[in-house]
């Protein structure tokens, strides 16, 4: 919770995703209408020079638990990663996933749809931190409930590959698989340029 006060990118990256996600449920209900063609990442969009949607779309949901699992993510890597690497790099680490992430699923799968949600750039978040302090030993919860004990790098892998397979085998369609992978391997690029410039900061706290 003291980490969290002292990140503002993170901060105000939660309240972009909290602000649109209101103005959605509110332009929905007065006007019946959508934000999703202006905001949301398609071929069309990009077709009609809408390059926003490029980043916009990451920070548009689809509905509340889509928006809780992404800002819950962010609310236990972000502030960590925002120390490490200071606010510029942090929010290059962030936009990077989502760029990364949304280009990979636009264009790896057939047909346009609108793609929303900041989940390839959580997934570079994540991967980013496991490329980062790999021998970190955390607990991450499996399916939000069950507590495993593992190594940083160990959540790395099975972000990368669990989007991976569920691609290939089709399972969860409706996810954005591509776009986890994309920003998985987006975040381990980028921090891994960081670490051999030296970007990476030493932590002034404890975890």
């Amino acid at each position: 919770m003291e980490r969290i006060r002292h990140s503002p990118v993170t901060l105000i990256l939660m309240g972009i995703s909290l602000a649109l996600f209101l103005s959605e449920q509110l332009y929905e209900y007065f006007f019946a209408a959508s934000l999703y063609p202006a905001l949301a990442l398609s071929r069309e969009g990009l077709a009609n020079g809408d390059w926003w949607q490029l980043l916009s779309h990451a920070f548009l949901h689809g509905n509340l638990l889509h928006l809780i699992v992404n800002m819950v993510a962010i609310w236990f890597t972000g502030p960590l990663l925002e120390e490490l690497l200071g606010g510029c790099y942090y929010l290059l680490l962030f936009l990077g996933g989502a760029l990364a992430g949304g280009l990979l699923q636009t264009f790896g799968i057939p047909g346009s749809v609108n793609l929303v949600g900041a989940s390839g750039a959580v997934c570079a978040l994540l991967v980013g931190f496991a490329t980062l302090l790999p021998r970190l030993e955390i607990t991450a919860l499996i399916f939000f409930v069950i507590p495993v004990r593992m190594r940083a790098a160990t959540l790395g892998w099975l972000v990368m590959i669990g989007s991976l397979l569920f691609w290939i085998f089709g399972i969860e369609q409706g996810i954005g698989h591509l776009a986890h992978l994309g920003g998985g391997i987006a975040g381990f690029v980028i921090c891994w340029i960081y670490k051999i410039r030296g970007i990476v900061r030493p932590l002034t706290s404890d975890l």
